[in-house]
This record gives structure tokens, sequence and C-alpha cells, in this order.
């Protein structure tokens, strides 16, 4: 017999692809592609291993029933408070809350290691069968989760993973976006927006961050490889988000030629679209992943931002919930798992908005657009 639909309908619209999440009781519960899987897997987890692609998760009716009567306990903890965090939040919570997983918490870890360490003290507090993070401070990441995992709490990682950590022993499982894909994505778009030639930057996250590093990396690559008319005159860190304008500044008054800006995620990359108001540069084209308000405003308004990398980031939460309930129901889950990534300019920012983030884009975006 057919019953009801156990999850809520998500439509997306993206160059007239329809992008479908839902599953009924009789059914199994997984996730369709919103976009083609790429011939080859570029993102690997930190054992060097291949990712496997994010729609192979799933749950069979059996399995959804099993983790419904479970009622399992969910803490949450954002990376930032950014607009990618809070579309990843309501893909999460559309999945739990159709698998009966309550979300007793919520925190949000600022990128912050020390603000980490005390969220999931206070996670601990409140007996959550598991706990979805991003771990920050690798290195030391483990200091933070150990007591968590003494407990037997079940944990499930955005892409970061402690150093030392085995999946299927500490934690369940990892999903990132494609990362090596994002930066090579995005050394492409800001090719494109300098005419292939020139004098750029590159502002990256200081210290150990699995998804910067490689995203950052993957950029340099392919500049250094594809683009010999272009040369990044240099390699700016920033500790927070907001002193990447200041370092970027400081960068172009020793490098006053510089076309182009490549920075590691839109958040730091709204502090140095400031800086190059302040300072006039209307010239320099900026490119970054991640998608926000900020970044895409300025585009819609043919400024600074050429072009910003940017993934699933509903779809991605959604399927963070379906690796707690692999954990809920101690279900063998992949090691780490990949979902796919595109980049998104003027032309197509309100199709990928609603791609990334299932909502029509704000209003002065919408506007920007003269639509």
């Amino acid at each position: 017999m057919r019953t009801k639909s156990a999850l809520p309908l998500v439509v997306s619209v993206f160059l007239g692809a329809t992008l479908i999440a839902s599953a009924r009781a009789d059914e199994e519960l997984n996730i369709p592609d919103a976009l083609p899987a790429p011939k080859e897997i570029t993102t690997k987890g930190p054992d060097g291993e291949v990712a496997t692609w994010y729609t192979e998760l799933r749950l069979t009716p059996e399995e959804v029933k099993k983790v419904q009567e479970k009622a399992a306990r969910i803490c949450y903890e954002t990376v930032t408070d950014s607009e990618w965090d809070q579309a990843n939040l309501r893909g999460f919570k559309a999945a739990a809350e159709s698998l009966n997983m309550k979300i007793v918490a919520i925190a949000n870890a600022q990128l912050n290691p020390t603000n980490q360490k005390n969220n999931m003290e206070n996670f601990v507090a409140l007996r959550p069968d598991v706990i979805n993070t991003q771990p920050q401070a690798l290195k030391i990441a483990a200091n933070t989760f150990d007591p968590l995992v003494a407990k037997g709490i079940k944990l499930v990682f955005l892409s970061n993973v402690p150093e030392g950590y085995i999946p299927g022993k500490q934690y369940v499982s990892a999903l990132t976006d494609s990362l090596y894909d994002m930066g090579m994505d995005a050394a492409v778009a800001l090719a494109k927006a300098i005419g292939e030639k020139g004098e750029i930057l590159s502002i990256e996250v200081a210290g150990v961050n699995y998804v910067t590093n490689t995203r950052d990396g993957a950029f340099r690559d392919t500049i250094k490889q594809r683009y010999p008319n272009i040369k990044i005159v240099t390699v700016g860190g920033f500790q927070t988000p907001d002193q990447a304008g200041q370092v970027a500044a400081g960068l172009l008054t020793r490098f006053p030629n510089v076309k182009g800006i490549y920075v590691s995620f839109s958040t730091p990359a709204d502090s140095v679209l400031e800086s190059l108001r302040s300072l006039g540069r209307r010239d320099v084209k900026i490119v970054t992943d991640d998608l926000d308000s900020v970044c895409a405003l300025d585009m819609a308004r043919n400024g600074n931002v050429a072009a910003i990398v940017e993934d699933l980031a509903y779809q991605m939460g959604y399927a963070r919930a379906l690796l707690s309930a692999y954990g809920v129901i101690n279900k063998s889950a992949p090691k780490y798992v990949a979902s796919p990534s595109f980049t998104v300019t003027r032309d197509n920012l309100v199709d990928g908005w609603k791609l990334s983030f299932g909502l029509v884009p704000p209003a002065d975006i919408m506007a920007a657009l003269g639509k």
C-alpha cells in the first residue's frame, strides 16, 4: 500500500534541470543527482582514498522505520553564520524532521577551535545520540572530540577530519563538496575575467584547514599549469575573515598592477571587496568560493566580483542527515562522501542560487539583475 510522502518536496530549477529531494515511506530514501556526476571524482579523503559520490547514500524503507523508532537526539554545529550554513541547516532539518531525529541544540563554531570545544562540552550535557560538526584545528581536534567518542556519541563531520581519526571507529563518515574541482573552477573563472594575462593575488586561510587548503592549492596549481601569462605575485594569509581586507589592501599597495584576486571563501571575500571599494579599485576582479548575498549583489551590479564557485548547500545538509541516520542504526557508511560544484556568474545567478539554497535570491539581488 502506498502511504503518504515521508519527506517534504524540495524543488530547485537550474538551467532547465529540475532537482527533487523527496522520499515516500514505501520507498528507499536517497538523493537524486542535481548535477551530472563527473567522469572522474577528484575529491579524496584524508587517507587518500577516492570519495564516494553523494547519491550513493540511501536508506531502505525498513531502515527509515528503524531510524524513526529511535527518536534520536541530534546536536548540530554550523561553521559560521553564513547563508551557506543556513541553507545547509535547512536541508538537514528537512530530512531530520521526517526521520524523527530531534535537533536538541544548534551552535556556531565561528571557525574557532576554542568556541568549538565549548560547544561540544555544552552538547554533551544534552545527551545527544549524534553530533554534526566541522572540526577545526585538525592537529589538535582529537582533544575536543575524544571525550564525545568515549561517551558513545556518534560523530558526522563536514569536510574536515581530526588527525588520527578512523571512519567507522571514532566517527561515522565525513561529507564534503568537490574540493579540488572548486579550486580549478575558480582559477578558470578568474583567468577568464582578466583576459588570461596579468598579475593576481591569492588571499587564503592561514594554517591547516583541509577544505580551504585543498581548494586553494587546486587554484594555484591550475593557474600555474594552464595560464603561463598569469602570475600569482604573492599569497596573503588571514586568520579570521575580517582580516582578509586588510591583507589585500596591504598587498595591493605593494603590487598595484594586480588585476584579479582569489579569496578562499565568500566571508573574507566580503572584506576584500570592502577594501577594493575604499581604494577605488573597480578594475580588480574577485573570484571566490561559496555564495553569499554580499558578493552576489556586487556581481549582480557588475562590480568587482566576477564569479563564485558553489556547491549544493541544501542537498549537502540533507546528506548529512542521512549520514546521521546511518549512525543511529549503526549502518556501515562510506568513509568520505563528495558532492558536486558549479560556477555561478551574473548570467546564471538566479538559477544557481535556487539550485544551491533552494530559495529565490533576495529582493535587492533580483532588482540589480532587473528581474
